[in-house]
């Protein structure tokens, strides 16, 4: 039986945040955990459908397995990060139209100082929904499988995702961040702010430099005043 070898890996993911609740996205940072929420909250209203193969429905633990589904994925926290900073729709989506972060994050860090159950997957993106195929499977990996599947539209996110509990999850250790990034149009106030409450964490911040169709990313020179 052939086999699956992962032997790449990003060495860093990415969140891009907005500041709108400011406080909450630098804690996150200067306390070391990530906020794992529920698929609903998710803004892919598709999130979560599935379909189920005609085998599947004719067993007689159909209805049972199927609700059993549904109740893990309601229980499943999930926290998104990208493969990529510098994706100017991802800005645009996510950072608050420019005017939020975006936090780099070393991933043999996070896997090496977070907990042992929590899991990341690479997001797979398809024309048609996941099938359920068979009862036999444990409930919990159906449902981490369908929350692992999105529409082939929202392959440019380039998603990796982390499967835990809801709320939140310690990771432990502040050097896993790595950098932060400055939207183009974040306020000078925020960007002052961040600056001095990253500054003792010794966490780089790379501002954003637009230059007519590209953007780029420069070290804050007032970080290091």
């Amino acid at each position: 039986m052939a086999t699956i070898d992962p032997y790449v890996r990003p060495p860093e993911l990415y969140r891009y945040r907005s500041l709108k609740k400011f406080d909450r996205e630098i804690e996150a940072i200067e306390r070391a955990y990530l906020f794992c929420a529920a698929f609903t909250t998710l803004n892919d209203p598709m999130e979560g459908l599935f379909s189920s193969s005609t085998t599947m429905r004719a067993s007689e633990d159909y209805y049972v397995v199927k609700e059993a589904i549904l109740d893990s994925k309601f229980q499943l926290g999930m926290c998104s990060f990208s493969e990529v900073h510098n994706h100017e729709l991802m800005w645009a989506h996510y950072a608050d139209q420019f005017r939020g972060i975006c936090v780099a994050y070393s991933f043999p860090m996070l896997l090496k100082h977070l907990a042992k159950g929590v899991r990341f997957v690479r997001m797979f993106y398809n024309e048609t929904e996941p099938t359920i195929r068979s009862a036999r499977k444990p409930v919990e990996d159906q449902a981490r499988m369908i929350l692992s599947y999105k529409n082939y539209r929202w392959l440019y996110e380039r998603e990796w995702r982390m499967f835990a509990v809801k709320g939140r999850v310690e990771y432990g250790n502040r050097t896993s961040v790595t950098k932060v990034y400055l939207g183009s149009r974040i306020a000078d106030y925020d960007r002052e702010r961040i600056i001095d409450r990253l500054r003792p964490l010794g966490i780089e911040v790379h501002g954003m430099t637009i230059n007519k169709y590209s953007i780029s990313f420069d070290s804050d020179r007032r970080h290091s005043l």
